[in-house]
């Protein structure tokens, strides 16, 4: 199947020149298949390069003053084994990361209590983990035996199927501490459109931002204010704020695209913006303020979540294009 990246532009420059990595213990053994994958809502398996052009000259939102630099703490988060990972969500009350990790096939895994443990879904050959809220319930997306995709939600080791039908596909993004979900809807004419629902599925709200080609919905708050990326009539990607009634438009400074994935209760949001030498940085925006957030020594950094005490999670990619999870504080 068709993989599609979620994309996120941001703007204000953080240096991380002098923080490392460290990584996490690992105590599981990585597995083989030869399943299909779901789709790809990140830059995972889907790397964008930096422009080769040694002499071009790229404005640094920092330097311009358009952004604000920031020092966090940076720890590595790889499924033992793959070939490449991504951290997309981290449940704070439980010191529960949430991610996704490539072999022959993708899937979703957690890591508590110095443990990788894969993240099964019943009845599927790939997978993918999106959200987690601080109940523990998790969502995300899966290939059935038959390579059909589905979003799932999972309370507990009970598992829930999440369509919306109409030949479409549904991929849930994210879930709140109320229990909404938020997600992508992709209708049988290849159109994404956002959608929620507030009861499990039960029934859905399908959305889009006003003059969009394509709204995808990413994040959602204890609030329900509801984050995400939109593509305009000339191809550009844009991030948004929708709060049920209005659409806020982000655009990093500069920045060639600019999507938002994370959300938290006070509204400061992360993603990650696209520059003008093809390179992805991360960055977090809040209160009308930019700031840049890179990996020290990555080629690229994306970011995918930021909780309501400014933990950080996200993917960077290393100098030789492999991608990890990375959680930070």
């Amino acid at each position: 199947m068709k993989m599609h990246k979620l994309a996120f532009v941001g703007l204000l420059s953080l240096a991380l020149s002098t923080v490392a990595l460290s990584p996490l213990p690992a105590q599981c053994q990585a597995r083989q298949s030869s399943a299909a994958s779901p789709r790809i809502l990140l830059g995972l398996g889907v790397h964008r390069q930096a422009a080769q052009n040694a002499g071009r000259s790229v404005p640094d939102p920092v330097a311009l003053g358009l952004a604000t630099a920031k020092v966090y703490h940076f720890a590595s988060a790889d499924f033992p084994g793959a070939s490449n990972s991504i951290v997309f969500d981290e449940n704070i009350s439980t010191l529960t990361v949430l991610g996704d990790s490539g072999f022959a096939s993708l899937f979703g895994f957690t890591f508590h209590g110095l443990v990788y443990q894969e993240l099964s879904v019943p009845n599927s050959v790939s997978s993918e983990a999106t959200g987690i809220n601080t109940a523990g319930e998790i969502v995300g997306i899966y290939n059935d035996l038959a390579n059909v995709t589905h979003g799932f939600l999972d309370n507990g080791g009970t598992f829930i199927t999440l369509d919306i039908g109409s030949g479409g596909t549904t991929e849930p993004t994210d879930i709140n501490d109320s229990g909404e979900i938020v997600g992508i809807f992709e209708d049988a004419s290849s159109v994404f459109h956002g959608f929620y629902t507030l009861d499990s599925g039960s029934s859905y709200t399908i959305f889009d931002v006003p003059g969009a080609t394509s709204t995808q919905a990413a994040g959602v708050n204890t609030a329900g204010i509801i984050s995400g990326e939109w593509i305009d009539a000339s191809s550009k990607e844009h991030g948004f704020m929708y709060d049920g009634t209005n659409f806020t438009s982000i655009d990093f400074p500069s920045a060639t695209s600019t999507g938002v994935i994370g959300i938290n209760d006070s509204k400061e949001v992360a993603g990650f913006y696209t520059d003008a030498a093809n390179v992805e940085h991360g960055f977090i925006y809040s209160a009308g303020a930019f700031t840049k957030v890179d990996v020290a020594g990555a080629t690229g950094t994306q970011l995918t979540r930021i909780k309501n005490k400014g933990q950080i999670t996200g993917l960077y990619t290393d100098s030789l294009n492999e991608q990890h999870g990375v959680t930070g504080h």
